[in-house]
């Protein structure tokens, strides 16, 4: 699944915008953060943890603090087009709860948080992708070391691995997966159920 199948619509703010018309939105919204664009362009987060300990925490007037002043500058993003799975792992990555959504053109149009994709991601999985690298031991023996696993949710055997195959290229940086791995092996998950 692709992060635009789970993210919610974006609802922004400009820095030069009064903390208590943030604080609106949020509320009216029932959300917890905010985008904080130039234009269509992100340049921050704020969050509700933002606020409460940058400015209610410090007693200043919301309606004389501007959002610059309280937001998390230089947000992490994703895009719409990337696997639920690699937006999980940047979130785990980085300790952060949510990310900013862009679309080809780099535009916000979204906001995913762990709580959209916990549910799916504890889901079965038909199929996880197990990169790995042959190393020898002291004895000259030939061992697997796991360079990366990936569950893959739904596809045939062949669509798992296609897929995989782009996810550990994108993460690990590289235009081929074999310049890292010298294999991989493809496990069929069973579901308990």
């Amino acid at each position: 699944m692709l992060v635009k199948d789970m993210m919610h619509p974006a609802v922004c703010v400009t820095p030069r915008d009064t903390l208590a018309t943030a604080v609106r939105k949020l509320a009216h919204e029932h959300i917890g953060c905010l985008p904080v664009c130039d234009g269509m362009r992100p340049v921050g987060m704020l969050t509700d943890r933002d606020i409460a300990i940058r400015a209610t925490a410090q007693g200043r007037d919301s309606n004389e603090v501007t959002v610059r002043e309280v937001m998390s500058v230089g947000a992490l993003c994703c895009s719409t087009t990337d696997p639920v799975e690699k937006a999980a792992q940047l979130m785990h990555l980085s300790h952060l709860r949510r990310l900013i959504v862009l679309d080809r053109r780099a535009h916000v149009i979204g906001v995913i948080s762990a709580s959209d994709i916990n549910g799916f991601l504890s889901e079965p999985r038909p199929f996880e992708v197990v990169f790995y690298k042959e190393v020898l031991d002291h004895l000259g023996h030939t061992h697997r070391s796991q360079l990366m696993r990936i569950s893959m949710a739904h596809g045939t055997r062949e669509e798992a691995v296609r897929a995989a195959i782009l996810e550990f290229e994108e993460t690990r940086r590289v235009n081929h997966w074999n310049a890292l791995a010298d294999g991989y092996d493809v496990v069929s998950v069973r579901s308990n159920s």
